[in-house]
Parts: structure tokens; sequence; C-alpha cells
């Protein structure tokens, strides 16, 4: 953890929303004719980051399309 900025002391956290995305890679088929993206293993994460001290702090889980596994539908929501 970094050492906290004197103006966050004073202020407060500035905080940013930011999202960590597992790595893409590109590799071929058997044939060795066509790209095919192959994702990392990590989850994708949702946290928010002070921009003047660096301080990571993590939000709770949501429901995205593109975090659910492939297959799968993201959970619907009713209105009203």
């Amino acid at each position: 953890m970094t050492p906290m900025n004197l103006f966050c002391r004073l202020f407060g956290h500035t905080w940013w929303p930011e999202t960590s995305v597992p790595d893409l890679r590109w590799n071929t088929t058997d044939e060795q004719l066509t790209l095919v993206p192959t994702m990392g293993s990590q989850p994708i994460r949702h946290y928010e980051l002070c921009k003047r001290c660096g301080v990571e702090r993590d939000l709770p889980p949501r429901s995205h399309d593109g975090d659910t596994e492939p297959g799968q539908s993201p959970p619907l929501r009713r209105r009203g």
C-alpha cells in the first residue's frame, strides 16, 4: 500500500471507477489458418482507485453482459 497523500488526508480521496479485465490472447486453430481469441482465467474486477495516492477500494460484484460465463445470459431486472 502506498503512503497517503497529504491532500487525501485533509480533504478525502478522489475515487475513480476502474476495471481490470483478463488478458486476451490470440491463438491459431489446428490448421494454423484462423486466429481465435482466448481469455485469461482471471475474473473481471470492478474497483475504485484514488487518483492522487493510488489506494484501491473493491466494489461489490455487478452483473454485466461481459461478466457472465459463456452460454449463460445475464439476469433480467423488472421495471417498476
